[in-house]
């Protein structure tokens, strides 16, 4: 029998985690953790800070069971993924971390489908009008700047506050 592959990425944090197959499904069964922990998980979905992408409160809501595209959901799924992404957002604005968000639902060949819940901060608009034609500029930008231990502590405590609210 044949080794599963093995994908790598580099962590929000620069740790690299290693999985095989399909990130969210890895994630979704605990084979690697991110060290701001999992904002919220129930049986059929988790909420937690992005893997890569350093941006506090940039949160991703994906089912556990491998789906690529939310057609495959069940109206139910569905519901509860909008909820979820309801909940999440409501509990950052309540506590003032950000007042505006972008949702972005990606069906990438062979990758999980997942929804990103992006925070629009000022810094985002000052280097782009459109901040979702300009998703490349955003990460780099964010990849560049934000890989230090200040804003890693930003994202433990917003991903903490997520957790504890839900």
């Amino acid at each position: 029998m044949a080794a599963e592959p093995v994908g790598t990425m580099l962590s929000y944090n620069k740790k690299t985690i290693t999985y095989a197959r399909c990130p969210g499904c890895a994630y979704g069964r605990h084979e690697f953790h991110l060290d701001c922990g999992m904002a919220y998980e129930n049986e059929r979905f988790t909420l937690s800070q992005d893997f890569e992408v350093p941006i506090p409160g940039f949160m991703i809501v994906a089912p556990k069971r491998h789906i690529e595209m939310l057609s495959e959901l069940t109206d139910e799924e569905r519901n509860e993924m909008f909820s979820i992404v309801d909940k999440a957002v409501k509990i950052m604005r309540a506590n003032h971390i950000c007042e505006r968000f972008d949702y972005i639902f990606e069906e990438k060949e062979s990758r999980h489908l997942h929804v990103w819940i992006l925070p629009r901060y000022d810094w985002m608009t000052e280097r782009a009008d459109d901040i979702l034609a300009n998703l490349e500029i955003i990460f780099e930008h964010a990849l560049t700047h934000f890989r230090n231990e200040d804003n890693y502590k930003e994202i433990k405590r917003i991903t903490d506050i997520v957790r504890n609210s839900f």
